[in-house]
């Protein structure tokens, strides 16, 4: 028997538990591990499953956790998959040693997330070029009416890849196609106005 469970005879004893490191008092049901003669409360010894003293045999045998049970893109794992050519890297890397992709951050992306993102970047320059010139011709007052109808067509379609720019571009846009709508408009009451004039 590696453990016995007796009532404290002497009421002067005063031991610590070596799991919550209170002292047993008298009365209380203590164990001892049969082991290294470690003193705990029953009730200790019972949630620990066993000894807490560290070589000790009778300390528990800690449960191991599976790889495949462990997720690919739980923080406490040390490597990861490129999402571009699937070999294992660093978790903490934001470049592949094997093929050498690039990532925004050490966040796991999954291979889809991946291509979208490098296709984004791709396409950057030449959008950010593009909402420029909308803002040109938006802020013009003679090109006005092309910027808002180019703008009308295109903004839509790219508003996503827009969002995942600076929002500096995304406020181009917007106030661009604000000052060129509000342009057209008044151009429009003024030439009213003139007709108007004209006739009276």
């Amino acid at each position: 028997m590696n453990e016995t469970e007796h009532e404290i005879a002497s009421p002067e004893k005063s031991v610590s538990c070596a799991i919550c490191l209170s002292p047993v008092a008298h009365g209380e049901a203590e164990t001892k591990c049969g082991e290294c003669d470690a003193l705990y409360h029953a009730e200790c010894w019972q949630e620990n499953g066993g000894c807490a003293v560290y070589g000790c045999s009778q300390v528990p045998v800690i449960e191991q956790r599976n790889a495949l049970e462990i997720p690919v893109s739980y923080w406490g794992q040390e490597n990861k998959p490129c999402p571009d050519c699937g070999q294992q890297i660093l978790a903490a890397a934001v470049r592949c040693r094997h093929c050498g992709a690039t990532f925004a951050s050490a966040r796991p992306e999954d291979s889809a997330e991946f291509q979208r993102r490098t296709e984004l970047e791709q396409r950057s320059p030449i959008l950010r070029k593009t909402i420029v010139w909308l803002f040109i011709l938006c802020v013009l007052p003679c090109l006005a009416p092309v910027g808002v109808v180019f703008g009308w067509v295109w903004y839509p379609s790219r508003r996503e890849e827009i969002k995942a720019l600076p929002a500096i571009y995304g406020a181009l846009c917007k106030v661009g196609l604000g000052v060129g709508i509000t342009q057209i408009l008044a151009l429009v009451v003024m030439t009213i106005m003139f007709i108007f004039l004209r006739q009276v």
